[in-house]
């Protein structure tokens, strides 16, 4: 075996004894390069366990896109000339259907008959309303009516001058009937008559 040669426990390998400049340098160099190859496989082994992982879940993927049909994939639908089947429907259908038809129908006969009701009812309030104004608008006239005529016959009875009872017993039965029909009276009936009715109304003066 030769002298200048020993086993380089750090490389694995052989390397040469340092006799020179140029043997030094060309040794580190040797020996940088051997360190940095060997980080770079420390690093590649450090990413291909994450890859693993990495791998499973990207099989884990692709398992479930091949589980998922694409829009490529999807099963076509039928063809436009091609008529999709009648669904047939049964007798309890057929029924639950007529039942649901006939409880929209009564609600909506309800719901109308609740309607006209009301109407009917605001308008007869209406009506009564219009009536109670049209009583009191005719009592107010009424009593307007009634109002004037005292306050005319008021007037009158001022402008008519006062009748004692002798007064009346020497009138004629013909002024009795010219004093009655100036104040307002029947002149019907004879003499004592008119006299009886003149004199109760001057009295009631």
């Amino acid at each position: 075996m030769p002298r200048n040669k020993k086993f380089d426990k750090r490389g694995g390998g052989r390397r040469l004894d340092a006799e020179s400049a140029e043997e030094i340098e060309l040794r580190n160099k040797r020996l940088e390069e051997f360190e940095a190859a060997r980080q770079a496989r420390r690093a590649e082994e450090d990413e291909d366990g994450e890859g693993e992982e990495d791998g499973a879940d990207d099989k884990k993927e692709a398992a479930d896109d091949s589980a998922t049909p694409s829009k490529g994939t999807a099963k076509p639908k039928a063809a436009a000339g091609e008529a999709e089947p009648v669904r047939v429907t049964t007798k309890e259908e057929h029924n639950r259907n007529l039942a649901k038809l006939e409880a929209v129908r009564r609600r909506r006969e309800e719901a109308e008959a609740k309607r006209k009701i009301e109407q009917e009812a605001e308008l007869a309030l209406e009506m009564e309303q219009k009536a109670r104004i049209a009583a009191l608008q005719e009592e107010e006239n009424e009593d307007s009516e009634d109002e004037g005529k005292k306050k005319k016959k008021k007037s009158k009875d001022k402008n008519i001058p006062k009748l004692s009872k002798i007064e009346i017993k020497k009138m004629k039965p013909a002024q009795m009937k010219d004093a009655l029909k100036e104040r307002g009276l029947d002149i019907q009936g004879n003499a004592k008559d008119l006299m009886a009715r003149l004199v109760t109304y001057e009295e009631s003066r």
